[in-house]
């Protein structure tokens, strides 16, 4: 009998998100940054950048699942933060 193999696809995905200015982009880097040194898995690959009043995420997973909660965490991150930065003007 011989043993079937799932082959899984690398998902890939460049998101670019538009601030109000740049300093609230670089705000939103600088918060989310620890996040990123501490990929909570191996399986995906994030790089984040700030261009400007653009947020540049540029996410790599293995497979489906991983992107998703890549994409989710990031997300959810950015948002916590832009709360914290309105809540702070």
């Amino acid at each position: 009998m011989m043993k079937q193999t799932k082959t899984l696809k690398q998902v890939e995905a460049q998101i670019e998100i538009e601030f109000d200015s740049k300093k609230e982009a670089e705000i939103v880097l600088t918060a989310i940054k620890p996040e990123i040194s501490d990929s909570p898995s191996s399986r995906t690959i994030t790089e984040v950048k700030s261009i400007d009043k653009i947020l540049n995420i540029d996410i790599k997973a293995q497979d489906s699942p991983s992107f998703r909660a890549a994409l989710n965490s990031y997300f959810r991150w950015i948002m916590l933060s832009q709360e914290v930065f309105k809540l702070s003007k």
